[in-house]
């Protein structure tokens, strides 16, 4: 491969080298050739290739291991990003189309160390606590209390807890969320959740956790879920993004 003499060879070679990592012709788990092949491809010398690497891997995009060679870093996608949020926020929101919210409490706490663990702050700070019970016709769904670290309680706008999903909220607020996790198990309703179900203490409920981040990694809320399985329907709606399979369940 020819090359012209500007800009430095060594960052040419890098930039078709970091088009290759972002079109999937160098695949993530899969070795990039070694540096005497890419000599002879690009027709420079060695130390050229060196340099390249070295560029990429100060950006991010390779890691060098001994004796595995020259891998590429897996990079987030701004697309994938786009369809986890705009697939949760469109579910959500037709939720929300046919249900109402019931403002329980929101109030300020001291995190517990499970909710320290998930907002990644440290236990005893400051939180904000939303509660809040979903209805469909005065027939309580489900409850959830949320957690909010100081940087994103701060944004909120109060009024908006009363009758907007929480997640629109949040981006209202100027917090974009890009991935999340969340779990979910089956346990028995408490006298607390069970007063706010209107269900006997003690009764099956599917219970959903979640920690939802931007696309930095940092959390922007905390959430447990609980929902009464007799009131509720769950519909999974699976979508392949990149290699993994997005499944989400509404709050």
């Amino acid at each position: 491969m020819a090359l012209p003499a500007s800009p430095p060879l060594f960052q040419q070679v890098a930039q078709v080298l970091r088009q290759r990592l972002q079109d999937g012709t160098y695949p993530p788990g899969i070795p990039l050739p070694g540096e005497r092949e890419l000599t002879r491809e690009f027709g420079v010398a060695r130390t050229t290739i060196r340099s390249a690497l070295a560029r990429l891997q100060e950006e991010g995009c390779v890691t060098r291991l001994r004796g595995q060679g020259t891998l590429p870093v897996p990079q987030p996608s701004t697309q994938e990003h786009s369809k986890i949020r705009n697939g949760l926020l469109e579910n959500i929101l037709r939720f929300g189309q046919r249900t109402r919210i019931a403002l329980v409490s929101v109030q300020f706490v001291a995190a517990v160390p499970a909710v320290a663990r998930a907002l990644q702050v440290s236990p005893g700070s400051r939180v904000m606590q939303v509660v809040r019970v979903r209805k469909s016709r005065q027939t309580p769904l489900l409850c959830t209390e949320a957690y909010l670290p100081p940087h994103v309680a701060a944004a909120i706008d109060l009024c908006a807890l009363q009758d907007m999903p929480l997640l629109e909220a949040i981006e209202r607020a100027g917090h974009s969320f890009a991935q999340g996790e969340q779990e979910l198990i089956a346990v028995q309703a408490t006298p607390e959740v069970a007063a706010l179900l209107q269900i006997e203490p003690g009764a099956p409920l599917l219970r959903v956790s979640r920690v939802v981040s931007n696309a930095q990694g940092v959390p922007l809320q905390y959430l447990l879920g609980h929902y009464a399985p007799e009131r509720y329907q769950y519909r999974m709606r699976l979508s392949r993004t990149g290699g993994a399979t997005q499944v989400w369940i509404t709050d």
